[in-house]
């Protein structure tokens, strides 16, 4: 590969329209930028939405956030069951506190769409904090 030695690596300079010659002191994007300000006045920005870019409902957010405290709970779960210092009666308040976070991720699902895949997720989420309620209570943990 042959390299012209007549060419310039890093010019960004374009030209001016009407003109053959680059910018001198900008650019076009510069022009554009300094013309919007001029017309909006000083100090006024205007933020127009993105297209295509949905703001989250609160129904998504809270279920969004009832998922998570669900997941942190589940992984202290994890961490409290393998320490086998903890007896049945150090975890029992931790299983009382599964089975109401698992009303509240019910709830929140509930008020998702059947096609949205959020949903499909908090039933993942109500599954594994079923089975850990359910594990505790028919006495699995016991041997």
């Amino acid at each position: 590969m042959k390299i012209d030695p007549n060419m310039m690596i890093g010019i960004v300079t374009g030209k001016r329209p009407g003109t053959g010659t680059p910018a001198a002191g900008g650019s076009a994007f510069e022009d554009i930028l300094k013309d919007v300000q001029k017309a909006d006045g000083p100090g006024v920005h205007h933020l127009q939405p993105i297209p295509g870019l949905d703001q989250p409902s609160p129904q998504k957010f809270n279920a969004l956030n009832i998922s998570e405290q669900a997941l942190d709970l589940l992984d202290a779960y994890a961490r409290v069951l393998a320490d086998p210092r903890r007896s049945l009666k150090d975890i029992a308040p931790m299983v009382e506190e599964l089975s109401s976070l698992r009303s509240s991720v019910a709830q929140a699902r509930s008020f998702l769409s059947d096609n949205d895949p959020l949903k499909g997720i908090m039933d993942d989420v109500e599954s594994a904090l079923n089975g850990e309620i359910m594990r505790f209570r028919r006495g699995d943990l016991t041997g």
